[in-house]
């Protein structure tokens, strides 16, 4: 694999990538050429008639490259071993690169999260403005060697990086899972607000919805304010469950503090920062967030320790703030500055969008998925691959 493919991407980039290769590496390269190749060759071609039937026929001698050599080979079958979903596959590794620099020094540290763009947009992944989905990054500690990726079921722990032309390599102990659905997600960590949800009509809406952001009770907490909600009739509990809602922009934890945002039901949010914790207030109920940052195929999740009791609306608001945070997604801009100790990256537009600073806002600006974006999708993999690191 060519390293001037490389020229491909926009900006260097970052890849995260499985650990489990450490040892699956060095088996990997083991098979003959040709017990490789017959493992990999019908998957090879599974590989190039989805890229042909995709129109990206950019890819298709790219990873008919991948095949040219016994490394190639192996990597053919151990990623066939892994799925046969074409789709999943391109999706999985998509989402094990950035699309910046990001050095330790540069993440932020716990509580405080750093939100890193990923290749990983379209096909179910609905962000407004058409932007990639991100993961979390954060450091344990000031003095902490390296980052950890956070997500919903586990913290995944990275070591490295390694240079590899304009790519840092970061090493994880574990493929990363693409982002959830919220009814995934709900069921998975919230049944109870699930049931809720479901029985107001409101989960397919806000499964289909193009960027939320929810602040999601407990069930601890839900189950503690079943009376409240027992006594409110079908229209107050949909607005009370609306009041929870950002509809049209993704307020990750890194700009909750820098815009002005209005709820689903049209009820604007209020926001205060102390030494014990971020709080979030619709009308006079006030719950501190527990859990942030819970990224979602459409948007991002915070975890509230109590319920919002707001059954107050205003349709007009709503209207109005859903098409005003579509339209700033619209035109905000990309920060490109590398995410180091000594810089972070400047942005402009909505602060519906995504940052490394807290103080900062603004999203990042998409990659299309183009023959050329995706080429250095499995150029860089494939590249990585030869170098001896395997994606499991």
């Amino acid at each position: 694999m060519r390293l001037s493919l490389l020229s491909l991407a926009l900006a260097p980039i970052a890849l995260a990538q499985s650990s489990s290769s450490a040892s699956g590496s060095a088996s990997a390269a083991s098979p003959s050429a040709s017990g490789a190749s017959g493992n990999s060759s019908a998957y090879l071609q599974q590989v190039l008639g989805a890229l042909t039937q995709a129109n990206l026929t950019g890819l298709v001698s790219v990873a008919s490259s991948i095949a040219n050599d016994t490394a190639g080979q192996a990597l053919l079958a151990q990623l066939a071993n892994v799925t046969s979903n074409t789709t999943l596959l391109v999706e999985t590794l998509a989402y094990h690169i950035l699309n910046n620099t990001y050095t330790v020094n540069g993440t932020k540290v716990l509580p405080n999260h750093t939100i890193a763009r990923t290749l990983l947009k379209g096909d179910g992944y609905s962000l407004p403005g058409n932007f990639s989905a991100p993961v979390v990054l954060a450091r344990n500690s000031s003095n902490a060697t390296s980052f950890e990726i956070v997500q919903y079921d586990a913290n995944i722990t990275t070591t490295g990086p390694a240079m590899a032309a304009n790519l840092l390599v970061y090493v994880v102990d574990q493929v990363l899972s693409l982002p959830p659905s919220i009814a995934t997600l709900a069921t998975s960590l919230f049944p109870t607000l699930a049931g809720v949800i479901q029985q107001a009509g409101l989960l397919d809406p806000l499964a289909s919805a193009q960027g939320i952001t929810i602040f999601a009770p407990s069930d601890a907490v839900l189950s503690g304010a079943q009376s409240a909600l027992g006594s409110l009739n079908s229209t107050q509990l949909t607005d009370l469950l609306a009041n929870h809602v950002i509809n049209g922009s993704v307020a990750y934890s890194t700009n909750i503090g820098t815009g002005n945002y209005t709820s689903a039901a049209g009820e604007p949010f209020m926001f205060t920062t102390n030494s014990t914790g971020t709080f979030v207030s619709s009308a006079n109920s006030t719950a501190q967030i527990i859990q942030s940052d819970i990224i979602i195929q459409n948007g991002v999740v915070h975890v509230i320790d109590g319920v919002l009791l707001n059954t107050a609306s205003n349709s007009t608001a709503a209207a109005a703030a859903y098409s005003s945070g579509i339209a700033a997604a619209q035109t905000s801009t990309e920060a490109t500055a590398p995410v180091t100790a000594t810089s972070s990256p400047a942005a402009s537009g909505s602060a519906s969008g995504s940052s490394s600073s807290k103080a900062a806002a603004g999203q990042v600006a998409p990659l299309s998925w183009s023959n050329g974006i995706v080429g250095t999708v499995l150029a860089v993999a494939g590249v990585v691959f030869g170098s001896g690191y395997v994606l499991m």
